[in-house]
């Protein structure tokens, strides 16, 4: 791998990035067989550690290959757990998933000023953005809330969540819902500071571009969804 690229693909635009996962969701449910869905996955595998995720590429991989190996193993032989329903859900979304992870790496600050450039109305923006940001941000609130349960001693081993899953489940759930409500709060209060109900064109601390290897990386991308799903 030549390390010469990985400054380059770390600055891909967060417009190029949303392009590829929307892609990637049309390649994920049009693939016409394992073939070609192995294919363009590694091509986002291929992506992710050119753009310097090389660990959390090799994760996606090893995920992959179970599940696949898992469902092949499951349909010949007839085994009915883990469903296969749900081995088969995983198995589509994980691509899809690959480029929303290098997606939701992006600054939001970085990733708004781009998305602001897209010909979309101001009320449908706020939501793609609030929806691009929820998944880290209760994964970051629920790590916290883990923590702070293993402290008071309510993850203290795993038979102790067997025996008591009702009560884990409680303590977890009624802090995270407190949490939410006092960081939708804490957003409303910054969203108002800054300015958002002021009309008019806004600027951002960020220069969004879009440069030659973001054309580059769109159009492999496309060309290689089309021979994915058309030709092979």
């Amino acid at each position: 791998m030549n390390n010469a690229h990985i400054p380059k693909l770390k600055q891909l635009d967060g417009r190029t990035i949303l392009m590829i996962t929307i892609i990637a969701c049309f390649v994920t449910f049009l693939a016409p067989d394992q073939y070609s869905h192995a294919l363009f996955t590694l091509f986002l595998l291929i992506l992710m550690c050119l753009s310097g995720y090389w660990k959390q590429s090799l994760c996606f991989a090893i995920v992959y290959i179970i599940i696949v190996g898992w469902l092949t193993i499951g349909i010949y032989n007839n085994i009915v757990f883990p469903s296969p329903l749900f081995l088969a859900l995983i198995y589509k979304i994980i691509m899809p998933f690959i480029p929303a992870y290098m997606l939701n790496k992006i600054p939001s600050g970085q990733l708004t000023a781009g998305l602001r450039k897209l010909p979309i109305p101001q009320k449908i923006l706020m939501v793609l953005i609030v929806m691009l940001r929820f998944v880290p941000t209760v994964s970051q609130e629920f790590k916290a809330v883990r923590d702070a349960m293993k402290i008071r001693g309510f993850l203290s081993s795993f038979g102790n969540v067997i025996r008591h899953p009702l009560g884990t489940l409680e303590y977890a759930v009624v802090p995270m819902v407190f949490r939410s409500l006092k960081i939708s709060d804490e957003l409303t209060a910054s969203a108002i500071v800054r300015g958002i109900e002021c009309p008019g064109n806004k600027d951002s601390y960020y220069v969004s571009t879009l440069t030659g290897i973001d054309l580059e990386i769109s159009i492999i991308t496309v060309l290689f969804a089309v021979v994915c799903i058309v030709i092979i």
